[in-house]
């Protein structure tokens, strides 16, 4: 018997609501995935930006480190510091202390603010005292830039390197806590696109069975474009992690590395040669360490300007790489000083090795341009083998009195330390080699 009508029309009702009851699921399946996806990405974006961020306060504190004892240096050598590295370290401390505030306060900018975790709190104003003590740190800073007494400035550097060093540590706990969070919200964020896909799954199944079966084509292309859009997801997670790394490894080489000449800085030299007396103490492996001074490096920047000063300085160090052994070290302690470690070495012959080098530098025909610009140097050298002295800094002050003792002797020599008992002073005219 054919169906009355009646019938007719409530099978379509039924189709139709059911039909749409399947596009109304569907839609909001879609909705909820694109938003929670889009959440996703801003999450990921902000925690990003706040580990950069984080990391890249971490790597002002040691720029400002290292421009205030540029400063310093230069105040030590009756010069006064360039303008830009007057405005590089302003522009340091301005770039940190916008980074403390927006850091401590989550406000990354006008229309963008995150919440700060209990933990990260605790960091900036709990016992840690992250926020009080960066601001301190700049104001020390600030106030060393614009000090113009040499007493004033030498009581800013010993405050910097006393809090330094602590600093970069409570910082690198920052970074790392950052990091942790950043984690934390990525396992979130997976076990929430993990109920998404399972809800979706399940609704997608269901109406197969119960709505949708002559429609599965489009059930496979919404689950296809799903899977996409995840694994899209997992591709730009991967990529600013990697991105990360990269972050870190770079920030690394800034702290320890002399940006204009590629070798090592003042920050590692003082560790790496309490090291070194620790290595000679237990194994008798001597070293010998030399101050090197390029002599009259003034004039040279007078007369043909600071970037042929950079230029002699870079083909100088070039020159000690080529002329000390792999396992040798060389640093840039800071403007035209140099310092070189001469490792398993007997006292005769390094003082050798450094003559030679000091007449090679002698002997070179620094270019620049079309100049050519004589350059020699000075140098005091101690060696572990001559007397003991088990303190880093007093080391340091014996071979910088022995440079000293080479500048007083006409410059363009070699000067070797002596006991600090012997004749009441460290080095004398006696000492050095003189050829000029």
């Amino acid at each position: 018997m054919a169906p009355t009508p009646l019938t007719h029309q409530s099978l379509y009702r039924s189709i139709r609501h059911r039909y749409l009851l399947g596009v109304l699921i569907i839609a909001l399946l879609s909705t909820t995935g694109y938003f929670t996806l889009q959440s996703a990405l801003s999450d990921s974006d902000s925690t990003a930006y706040i580990v950069n961020l984080s990391g890249r306060q971490r790597m002002l504190s040691q720029h400002i480190a290292l421009d205030a004892h540029r400063i310093y240096a230069a105040k030590l050598n009756t010069k006064e510091p360039s303008d830009d590295l007057i405005t590089q370290m302003k522009r340091n401390i301005s770039n940190m202390k916008e980074a403390n505030f927006k850091l401590s306060s989550g406000m990354l900018s006008d229309n963008w603010t995150v919440d700060l975790s209990e933990a990260t709190q605790e960091m900036y104003f709990g016992d840690m005292r992250l926020y009080e003590r960066i601001e301190a740190y700049l104001t020390v800073a600030q106030q060393l830039l614009n000090s113009s007494n040499d007493k004033e400035i030498s009581q800013y550097i010993d405050i910097i390197n006393n809090t330094s060093e602590q600093l970069l540590t409570d910082l690198n706990t920052a970074v790392n806590q950052y990091q942790l969070e950043g984690e934390e919200r990525l396992n979130i964020i997976e076990k929430l696109e993990l109920f998404v896909w399972m809800t979706t799954l399940i609704a997608l199944l269901l109406e197969v069975l119960f709505i949708f079966r002559p429609m599965v084509s489009i059930v496979h292309t919404s689950l296809k474009t799903q899977t996409d859009a995840l694994n899209n997801l997992e591709k730009i997670v991967e990529s600013r992690t990697l991105k990360l790394e990269i972050s870190n490894k770079k920030l690394k080489d800034i702290a320890t590395q002399d940006p204009l000449t590629k070798l090592k800085n003042r920050l590692t030299l003082e560790s790496d040669i309490e090291a070194l007396i620790t290595l000679c103490k237990k194994h008798h492996t001597h070293f010998a360490l030399c101050m090197i001074d390029i002599d009259h490096f003034k004039a040279v920047n007078d007369t043909y300007g600071h970037q042929a000063g950079d230029h002699i300085l870079q083909e100088l160090a070039k020159l000690l790489k080529a002329e000390t052994r792999e396992y040798d070290r060389i640093y840039r302690a800071g403007g035209e000083e140099f310092v070189l470690v001469l490792n398993r070495i007997p006292f005769k012959e390094a003082a050798r090795k450094l003559e030679r080098i000091r007449l090679a530098i002698q002997k070179s025909h620094f270019k620049y341009t079309d100049n050519v610009i004589p350059l020699t140097i000075s140098a005091g050298i101690y060696h572990t083998q001559m007397f003991d002295i088990s303190k880093v800094h007093d080391l340091l002050r014996v071979a910088d009195s022995a440079l000293y003792a080479a500048k007083h002797a006409g410059r363009n020599c070699v000067c070797i330390a002596k006991h600090e008992n012997d004749n009441k002073s460290s080095v004398t005219n006696e000492n050095c080699i003189v050829d000029n």
